[in-house]
């Protein structure tokens, strides 16, 4: 999911975007000069991983590698959305969008291709740059601007060399401005768009050893998911808009649970647990974690009202 746009994988194979603003959807075909085939994806070429992004999406292209893509509608597909009277048409359009592959810079100053494709395990697209995850554990970054969809000059992923730990990571989320990633042991380390190849990663430690199983992030605040069914929220809140799930009754109340209050909004530095899921609250499992914008999701099985309707029955 994107900011204004969301991708789909069909059964069929075909890359799906659906334009929020505009409120269309569109099968994706990539053409771009770093690659022969004008028909991508395909069946010979068929999508691993995908990711959208701010203005950007990407995938992983078996055979091709990395690729990126500007997502925004464009004026002609304005128009072809609206019929000679001026009402919005609804239906599918097939969509050409102009893609690059993306290579890797060696120390020695060569550009070589990234990574095979099957060795990207993750993918996760901000604003204006990308970070994918190898099944070596190491973490890589590209910038994206308009100009590279101009221009003959590919864009060009380096390494994040401090996003490293042992074992080797092993999961990769992320939106807008940040992103996060963990390994099997429990250690997890987050980044963001100022994460450069010598930053080192934030280490938040109310994340650590808590058997976190997925990351999800909004534009300011982040949600884990934990191996007993419980959440934890952290960030910014606006407006008093409720996205950190944390329960204040109001703005003395939440300065009293020591969360930090500027004019209307709400900042939680450290991770907090959000009550009523998972570890003592088992009857409250949650199994599902998303967050997007200013909103937060969460799929939660309540086994207590599962043993009653058993005994209903």
């Amino acid at each position: 999911m994107g900011r204004r746009n969301c991708l789909a994988l069909s059964d069929s194979g075909n890359l799906l975007t659906v334009d929020l603003d505009f409120q269309y959807t569109a099968i994706i075909k990539l053409t771009s000069p770093d690659f022969v085939s004008s028909d991508l994806p395909s069946q010979k070429h068929p999508v691993l991983h995908m990711s959208a992004g701010w203005r950007f999406g990407a995938a992983v292209i078996k055979g091709i590698g990395l690729v990126v893509w500007n997502s925004e509608v464009m004026e002609g597909d304005r128009r072809l959305l609206r019929d000679s009277s001026g009402s919005k048409k609804y239906g599918i359009l097939e969509r050409n969008f102009k893609a690059r592959r993306v290579v890797q810079k060696e120390e020695v100053d060569v550009e070589t291709e990234i990574p095979g494709d099957l060795e990207i395990i993750g993918l996760m697209v901000g604003d204006g740059f990308l970070v994918y995850l190898t099944d070596g554990g190491t973490v890589h970054r590209v910038n994206i601007v308009d100009e590279s969809f101009g221009n003959t000059n590919q864009p060009i992923s380096f390494p994040l060399k401090q996003f490293t730990t042992v074992p080797k990571l092993s999961y990769l989320s992320g939106s807008f401005f940040h992103f996060g990633l963990f390994n099997t042991a429990g250690t997890v380390l987050v980044g963001s768009i100022e994460s450069l190849q010598d930053t080192a990663p934030q280490i938040p430690l109310g994340l650590q050893n808590r058997s976190v199983i997925a990351l999800s992030w909004g534009d300011w605040h982040g949600l884990a998911l934990c191996e007993d069914g419980s959440i934890l929220s952290w960030g910014r809140e606006l407006s008093r808009n409720g996205c950190l799930g944390l329960g204040y009754k109001s703005l003395d109340h939440a300065r009293g649970m020591g969360l930090i209050v500027v004019n209307n909004e709400i900042s939680c530095r450290e991770p907090r647990r959000i009550e009523g899921f998972g570890g003592e609250d088992a009857d409250n499992f949650a199994f599902g974690v998303a967050a997007g914008g200013w909103h937060s999701a969460a799929l939660v099985a309540n086994f207590k009202v599962q043993e009653q309707r058993k005994r209903d029955w």
